[in-house]
Formats: C-alpha cells, structure tokens, sequence
C-alpha cells in the first residue's frame, strides 16, 4: 500500500485529535470501559504517525545546533579525512574500503576435513548456511526477494539532542567554572572587603570502547546471494545504537559505561504529586521550576506509553497539555514544548522517573574519539571454518558539557510511591 500523501495525513492526525478530545471529555465524566477502548484506539491511530512528528521535532533540534556544529568543522574535517577511516568524507576512499574488506572476508580458505565441515554444520552461535536462524536463509536463490524482514528496534536518540564532540585524544577536558563571588554594597567610606573568589574544577570525559563481534561461517560469505557484508555493518552500527541510547538514561558512569541522565544526582526533579500517575499539575510544575533560559530551547523525553497518558491530561484551564503541529509543519508538543520519545525511560509508576525535561544541549554531552571502525579476521576461527567480524567505537556521555549545569539545565519527573 502507498505512502499516504501529507495532506492526507494531516487530516487524519486532526480528525484522531478530536476524537480523542470529546472522547476523553465524556470519559472524564462517566467512566466507560468502551470509552476506554476507543480512547486506545485513537491513540494507536496518532502513534502510527509519531515517526513523522520524530523527524520534524529532531530535525528542528538539528538545525537549533548548527552554530555548534560549524566551531567544530576543523576538527571534524580533518578527524573524518585521515587517511584509511572507513565512513569518512571522502567518498572514493570509502568505496575503496569496502572493496578491500569484501576481498578480505571472502579469502577461498584450505580444504576442509569431512569432520571439520560437520562440525562447522553444528555451530549455533555462527551465521552459516545450515542454521537457518544463523544467517543460512541469505544463502537463497536468485528468485528470492533480497530483503530480510527485521524487528524494529527502537533507541533513544539522544544525539540529535545534546552536544556532540569529537576529540583527538583519549577525553574531553576543559576547565569549568565552579563558584562564584557575591558582591556587596558598602557605604561612602566603608572599607571594600573581598567578595569572595571564583572557583574553577576541571570537566572530563574519556572516550572507552564499544565492541560488536560476529562470528560467520567461510562458505556462507562464498555462497551467499545477499550483501552479507552489509548487513554486518548495519548490525553492528545497530548494537552500538542500542547500547549507547540505554546507557545515556540510565547508565552508571562507572565499568566505561556513559553516565545516564537518570543517575547523574545533580540533576533535579520534579515530584508528580500522585502515587502511581502521571499528572498534569507535576508536569507544569516541572515546565516552569526550569529556568528561562534553558527552557527556550527544551525537549520533554518520554516513551509511548507514556506519550499516551498524556495526550489525555488538561490544565486547569481545561486546555489539553499535549497539541497537534504537523498540519502548520511543526513538531507535536507539550506544554508549548517539543518531545522526543525515548523507549529506554521507565514506564508510569511509583517511585519512577517515566519523564524527563531540559535543554539536552546544555545537560549532557557526548564524546566520540572514533566513530565506527570494522575489523575482519579470517585466522581466529579458521580451523572451524569461520570468519570473525569485529565493529569497535570510542564513545561515551555525560553530563554537563563545558558551559552546561545539569540541575539548572535538566529536570526529571517522579511519580510518588
């Protein structure tokens, strides 16, 4: 079935809206389990079109960062060029790249033993051609449509939200100013005592390794009627994607994990003033305990579910929090703010953080040393009959980037236990 057109869209997004206006007015006065259906419905209808509102809302954010972006060009650029860095911008000696790296994998191995090919048979954690599940369904004809049906993985998108550097050493370091002085009035002769001293810390963030490894059986890169290798790639770009989204929500700092939002304890939070809900009174608490100048430029972070609750929460000027933009080109917001989804947040319940709200740009910071680099080894596992294929980056989060303070920057939302 075609895409359908914006237009079409548009109108459907609208109309969905106010269903779900008079159908949750009603439900605000009689509770209905049919209501209740519907209003599902409604929001399974509006979720169908998020990716659209997702594009919008991230490539405004994008654009919000282009004078960031421009201060880094320099290094960047001369990062992206080094001779030999796959993914760089230059185009020819990528090509060039993945033609090596095809030769490489696809190297004619020694004959094999009838045992060694057996045993090769009998290998599960390898992609070969006798395990379907491991990859043996690309070995197919070349009447089979080549495209491989994939379960969607979502992952948060925090690099479209905060600051991203790339370095040329192992970390980030720039001073960071910790405290200031406070001035004072004095009278015509009073004498002009100190007001204290600036003071000043130090703001790191190292860059350690991220690490994909596949192992792939030698006849199944002969034999293969697929782009094998690109899949791989893909796989592997995919794995770090997921890691690093999880890692910035909730991981610890510590074992070369990136520190999460949700772990950094100077960021505050909001409490939402009911046990086990979200609410509409905690979230415009929330809005407005931000300070004016990061809130220009703020995001809410939140799953679907989450998004879902609430699409259906009004203020008290029975105003509905969560509006509609697509139809003037815009992104969807809360509360006169942007939101971008983020499954790795926790789900609505006690003692949670299911929603979070800042200027990213100036809470957290993301650090990449090398962007992604493949690595093909074709002797490890030659006995067995395999291929090691090997993807590693330098990357790690944290909060806040030089010039950013986190708890002024960012807030959390808890609903109370």
């Amino acid at each position: 079935m075609p895409d359908k057109a914006p237009k079409e869209v548009i109108q459907e997004v609208e109309s969905a809206v106010k269903e779900l206006h008079a159908a949750n007015d009603a439900n605000e006065k009689r509770r209905d389990a049919l209501l209740e259906e519907k209003l599902e419905r409604i929001n399974e209808t509006l979720n169908k079109h998020e990716g659209l509102n997702q594009a919008i809302t991230l490539a405004e954010a994008n654009a919000k960062a282009i004078k960031d972006f421009q201060e880094q060009m320099d290094r960047i650029e001369a990062a992206a060029n080094r001779p030999g860095m796959p993914g760089g911008a230059n185009d020819n000696a990528d090509a060039e790249y993945r033609a090596a790296f095809d030769r490489a994998i696809r190297r004619p191995d020694d004959d094999r033993s009838p045992e060694d090919r057996e045993a090769l048979k009998k290998r599960k954690n390898a992609l070969t051609k006798s395990d379907d599940s491991g990859a043996g369904y690309l070995a197919a004809p070349p009447d089979l449509q080549k495209e491989i049906i994939k379960d969607l993985i979502e992952t948060t998108p925090m690099r479209a939200l905060a600051t991203v550097r790339t370095i040329g050493g192992s970390s980030l370091k720039q001073p960071r100013k910790t405290g200031n002085g406070s001035a004072t009035r004095v009278g015509e002769t009073q004498q002009r005592n100190n007001t204290g001293d600036p003071s000043y810390g130090m703001f790191e963030v190292n860059a350690p390794e991220l690490f994909a490894r596949v192992e792939i059986a030698q006849q199944m890169l002969e034999d293969q009627d697929y782009d094998l290798l690109a899949e791989l790639r893909e796989d592997a770009v995919e794995q770090f994607s997921v890691k690093e989204g999880a890692e910035y929500i909730s991981g610890t700092g510590g074992s070369n994990q990136a520190e999460g939002i949700l772990t950094n304890a100077d960021i505050a939070f909001t409490a939402g003033g009911h046990a086990s809900q979200i609410t509409a009174d905690g979230l415009i608490t929330m809005c407005y305990d931000l300070k004016t100048g990061y809130s220009r430029n703020a995001t809410w972070g939140l799953n679907r579910k989450t998004l879902g609750a609430i699409r259906k929460l009004k203020g008290s000027d029975n105003n509905y929090l969560w509006q509609s933009g697509l139809a003037a080109g815009k992104p969807n917001t809360i509360l006169d703010s942007p939101y971008a989804e983020m499954p790795d947040l926790p789900d609505i319940a006690a003692n949670t953080f299911p929603v979070t709200y800042g200027d990213f740009r100036k809470g957290y910071v993301i650090v990449d040393r090398v962007l992604i680099m493949f690595q093909v080894d074709y002797t490890t596992g030659a006995d067995n009959g395999l291929v090691v294929f090997r993807g590693r980056r330098r990357t790690r989060g944290g909060g806040p980037p030089p010039g950013g303070i986190p708890q002024e920057a960012g807030r959390s939302h808890v609903v109370l236990g």
